[in-house]
């Protein structure tokens, strides 16, 4: 009954029809087009041969703790080294979301959070945030909040949109949460992959909880390198789950993102891939501002043009006529059903005859 009313992902159903099609442009991925940087791929393999093929603590290596906790500015006991992102996220889920109470997702979000909260049984309500540039508003929040809600899910940068919120709101909605004793998940995993406007770390709240990784910031997906900033009373509960589910990310990848994190490596990768999804970005807006509403992305890689119809006809449509796929509105939560993600996570010279074919085929 917990899975009953959960489907599977758009996404990936979208993928599925991609790959039996040809001279298709996909632009609903989800991750960067980069490989791993082959200085990474040295450092694992060179840390597989010295033997970091065993399991670590469940809290992760202390290298790699320690360099994740310079880099927020907490302690090494605050942070623990999880199995990608997702474990993380699923493993907080299932310690704090309880049975029967609120679980508030401001829309549009990241799909998997409503997942999350399905399999908990949570009642889940959604802020809608089209009419506030796709920021969640604390006056908004202030009129849904009461003691039933556990839990409050955010994501900026945010999938799909990628707005980047105004510290001074994240910080009134911290506030808001403690008056009401909820929880504050904050999914920070595209913190790195930002323009203009550098987004804030909520790290080191006492109610918060931050979700990071390094699946996007050095393309990494496949690797599964996660983590958990968090107050220590909020540690013991995650790790009875975590102990079950994710064990330990692997040692060898641990080891690797230890060694460029802390010798400066990391930061220098990460500069060289946001300058090509600035470019990328600055593109895509520039394009598509003319024939469709959208508000310009200050992180990650996505953004969430209104299409002015319903996005399952447009993304079905746009598939069939031009050979394009992205991924529907709905798959972010309610009042998205004229929107679609587009990921410009593709090279120039592919992401140039996507928007073309998609402003031949609205115009």
């Amino acid at each position: 009954s917990r899975i009953a009313g959960i489907s599977t992902s758009l996404i990936r159903r979208m993928l599925e029809i991609t790959a039996s099609k040809k001279n298709v442009i996909n632009l609903s991925i989800g991750e960067p087009d980069f490989d791993t940087d082959e200085i990474i791929i040295e450092m694992a393999c060179e840390a597989m041969r010295r033997g970091y093929t065993h399991y670590t603590s469940n809290f992760g290596l202390p290298e790699l703790r320690e360099a994740i906790a310079n880099r927020y500015n907490v302690e090494m006991k605050n942070v623990m080294v999880t199995t990608g992102a997702s474990e993380a996220l699923l493993n907080i889920s299932l310690a704090f979301i309880e049975e029967g109470s609120k679980v508030i997702i401001p829309t549009p979000n990241f799909l998997s959070y409503f997942t999350y909260a399905k399999i908990c049984k949570a009642k889940i309500v959604q802020i809608k945030t089209h009419s506030n540039n796709f920021e969640l508003d604390p006056d908004q929040l202030n009129e849904v909040m009461d003691d039933k809600v556990s839990l409050i899910f955010l994501n900026y940068p945010n999938n799909p949109t990628g707005v980047v919120m105004d510290k001074s709101k994240l910080k009134a909605i911290v506030e808001i949460a403690q008056d009401h004793d909820a929880i504050v998940v904050s999914d920070e995993i595209y913190d790195q992959i930002y323009y203009d406007k550098k987004p804030y770390s909520l790290a080191g709240y006492e109610n918060v909880i931050v979700v990071n990784g390094f699946s996007k910031c050095l393309a990494m997906t496949g690797w599964r390198i996660g983590f958990i900033i968090a107050d220590e009373k909020f540690m013991d509960p995650i790790l009875k789950v975590h102990q079950v589910n994710g064990v330990c990310a692997p040692a060898f990848a641990q080891k690797a993102v230890a060694e460029v994190l802390s010798e400066g490596i990391a930061d220098i990768i990460i500069k060289r891939m946001v300058e090509e999804f600035r470019e990328r970005r600055d593109f895509v807006y520039k394009s598509l501002k003319n024939v469709f509403d959208v508000v310009k992305p200050e992180g990650a890689f996505y953004i969430f043009p209104n299409v002015g119809m319903d996005c399952i006809t447009f993304t079905e449509k746009l598939l069939m006529e031009k050979g394009v796929v992205v991924t529907p509105g709905i798959a972010f939560g309610d009042g998205n059903e004229n929107y679609v993600r587009i990921s410009y996570s593709v090279s120039m010279g592919q992401l140039k005859e996507a928007v073309n074919r998609i402003i031949s085929f609205v115009t």
